[in-house]
């Protein structure tokens, strides 16, 4: 006899379906008959599916004129039945081929010469994926699906923000733990724990990216994180921590002094404060992010840091949009951040991590970043940790 599973909706029907309302009003836009979507994030954003076993494939197929269908590993049925609100899925075997039943898919909705949307930039659809489906619809016209269904997801609705603020107190506790444990003499590893037993028992699902541990010299180094290191006097750690509440992150950086700051990390993170503060403060509705990262390059041009500090930062994005994300990143980075030049303009729903890392290398790395909320008449920042120096 078969047993019910009750659904676990993260949202209403209601959300979700208004979710793919816009997603095919931006099709009509770009005369998409059909879009197929293999990034996990969009998958869940337009289903409520999802599985930390997304390496195995799995594509949604989305129609103008009927139900969505997703096209998924049998194995994983359990996930489905639970977490998404469509009614019946596509399932293949391991000894299937997932690429030709996509194609099959499409197939069976019986268009005449459909113009279908591939996601060419996707990294869950592999060239030879994207070939055999092409080849399976020989009378479809391929055409570019590149970031529809991301650029959709950018303005949050209030359940989503929702999320991202439970997740920043998991993120929070995170830091709280990790600034707790460190002292000289200690492991990074034991740093780590900490971070991870805190954030997790606060409430974090697995997250997509980090947190990320970094001691001594690895603070100088982009994404440096624990490995067994001890920790010594005089030198910095920095702690960056995104925590996961029904796959929605929110990330924030803190960085500590392990005994008596030297003047360089003093005026480091002095610097990266008030590089982040001003990124922070011109966030508003109408501003451009290109307006946004210029405020956050203007404080890093004029401090004294060495030449190849500022270098270095002027290359580099000033923020990013994060919401739902799985592993290996917690960003929206490839769709939506604040870089030179960028005319994108900011709406009220729209939700950003701002990092604003210094590193001299061989030296020390310090930094600041808030997960920051655009609303109506300005900016609020989710993440409520305090930000200072930490001396220990």
């Amino acid at each position: 006899m078969s047993v019910a599973i009750p659904k676990r909706l993260a949202f209403s029907e209601a959300e979700y379906k208004e979710r793919l309302s816009r997603v095919r009003t931006a099709m009509q836009a770009q005369k998409i008959d059909v879009l197929i979507t293999h990034s996990p994030e969009n998958i869940y954003y337009l289903s409520g599916y999802q599985t930390p076993g997304y390496f195995g494939y799995h594509a949604l197929v989305v129609p103008q004129d009927a139900e969505p269908l997703l096209v998924m590993r049998r194995v994983e049925i359990g996930h489905f039945d639970w977490l998404c609100y469509l009614k019946e899925p596509v399932t293949y075997t391991d000894t299937d081929d997932p690429p030709a039943i996509t194609a099959r898919t499409v197939e069976r909705l019986k268009l005449k010469r459909p113009s279908v949307g591939l996601e060419r930039k996707c990294w869950f659809l592999t060239p030879a994926q994207h070939a055999k489906i092409a080849a399976g619809l020989p009378n479809a016209e391929i055409v570019d699906g590149d970031h529809l269904v991301e650029r959709c997801r950018h303005v949050k609705s209030e359940n989503e923000i929702k999320y991202m603020r439970d997740a920043a107190r998991t993120s929070e506790k995170g830091v709280a733990a990790g600034i707790e444990a460190v002292r000289a003499g200690t492991s990074d590893n034991a740093v780590a724990a900490a971070v991870h037993q805190a954030m997790i028992a606060a409430g974090s699902e697995y997250v997509a990216l980090g947190p990320f541990i970094a001691t001594g010299l690895r603070t100088t180094i982009v994404h440096g994180i624990w490995s067994r290191n001890t920790i010594n006097a005089g030198e910095s750690v920095m702690l960056e921590v995104g925590g996961c509440v029904n796959r929605y992150h929110a990330a924030l950086f803190r960085t500590i002094s392990v005994g008596p700051p030297s003047e360089k990390l003093r005026y480091m993170a002095e610097v990266s404060d008030e590089a982040n503060s001003a990124a922070i403060a011109a966030l508003r509705p109408g501003v451009a992010c290109g307006e946004v990262h210029e405020a956050c390059q203007r404080v890093f041009r004029k401090s004294k840091l060495p030449d190849d500090v500022k270098a270095l930062r002027a290359t580099m994005r000033s923020g990013y949009s994060i919401g739902i994300a799985f592993a290996p990143g917690w960003g929206e980075w490839d769709t939506l951040a604040f870089g030179e030049g960028d005319r994108t303009v900011l709406e009220p729903g729209m939700t950003f991590h701002i990092p604003s890392a210094i590193r001299e290398y061989g030296v020390h790395g310090a930094a600041y970043s808030e997960t920051v909320l655009v609303t109506p008449k300005g900016h609020e920042s989710l993440t409520q940790y305090p930000r200072r120096l930490f001396v220990k």
